[in-house]
């Protein structure tokens, strides 16, 4: 899950800014995603670490499923990146080295 929205860097409430004009403006919302490129999967989830800033293109798709346990029918969005998807590493974090280029050579620009 990657959570969009939101002020990264300035969380605190401005003068005279109402309790829930606030709230709105530092909302963060969580989005799950799916990445159909093994290669690309592998190395996003090899090199992303918390608090991470990364650029993605794919499609909006929601999945249908039948919840075992209640028996409810429960749709999930997400955003898939396939083929022509696209995922660039902007910012690290504070940990982790940047991806080496021999690890993006044949992943393909996405």
């Amino acid at each position: 899950s990657i959570g969009t929205g939101g002020m990264r860097n300035n969380r605190r409430p401005l003068q005279n800014e109402e309790p829930r004009d606030y709230a709105n403006r530092s909302l963060v919302q969580w989005h799950r995603v799916s990445i159909y490129a093994e290669r690309l999967g592998s190395l996003v989830a090899k090199n992303a670490v918390p608090g991470s800033i990364l650029y993605l293109e794919g499609n909006l798709e929601t999945k249908i499923f039948n919840d075992p346990i209640t028996g409810l029918t429960r749709r999930v969005r997400e955003v898939a990146i396939r083929g022509d998807g696209r995922v660039v590493f902007l910012d690290k974090g504070n940990a982790g080295q940047e991806p080496h280029q021999a690890e993006l050579k044949g992943v393909g620009y996405y």
